[in-house]
């Protein structure tokens, strides 16, 4: 596992969910097992209590094998910066890159590279994040730039997006935001060893 840097805040430190909440109300619904948090089926996405702006983040994630099934139905989840932003989560392993498979920003550009690993391994995402600016009369100064490395490959450069990506929470993109974790219909898929870099 990847060791948080100095100064780094734990999010999950693999013993319970404090500090998460759900997005359908109340205290975060996911599990707690062998040091990692699993979807809960049907329980909602989980988010942050916490808040943040520009940053620079480490998620871990474990993806269940689900031969059967097909594109976005191939264990599915997403992380999302600010609440806005989705990084996709899902089984891509062998395919190429296409704008929602894992390692894209969700619909908006594909990864540089295919960097994924077989299911049932852990993985990771580094990501830098920079929040958008706006000026004093509300009107964005410049587009996000969000570079990121995934299992030690680079596979995002410096990506501009225009607006928050599907199923993103409803807030002031002005404002500091949660990361959230997305429930993708019930896909077991599991996180550890979150933490984040406030800048």
């Amino acid at each position: 596992m990847t060791p948080p840097t100095k100064f780094a805040k734990m999010l999950f430190e693999g013993k319970n969910l404090a500090g998460w909440a759900s997005r359908k109300g109340g205290p975060a619904g996911w599990k707690v097992r062998d040091g990692a948090m699993e979807v809960v089926p049907d329980s909602g996405d989980i988010y942050t209590e916490q808040n943040f702006g520009d940053f620079q983040l480490h998620v871990a994630f474990w993806l269940p094998y689900m031969p059967k099934a097909k594109g976005q139905k191939r264990a599915n989840s997403g992380v999302y910066l600010q609440g806005r932003y989705e990084v996709q989560v899902l089984d891509s392993y062998g395919l190429e890159p296409q704008d929602d498979d894992c390692g894209t920003l969700y619909k908006v550009a594909p990864p540089l590279r295919n960097a994924c690993k077989k299911p049932r391994t852990w993985q990771s995402y580094d990501i830098a994040f920079r929040a958008p600016r706006f000026d004093s009369g509300g009107l964005k100064e410049k587009d996000r730039v969000k570079p990121f490395i995934s299992n030690v490959v680079l596979i995002q450069g410096n990506l501009k997006i225009s607006g928050p990506t599907r199923r993103a929470m409803e807030t002031d993109p002005a404002t500091p935001g949660p990361i959230l974790l997305q429930e993708h219909h019930g896909d077991l898929v599991r996180y550890r060893n979150i933490w984040v870099l406030p800048v």
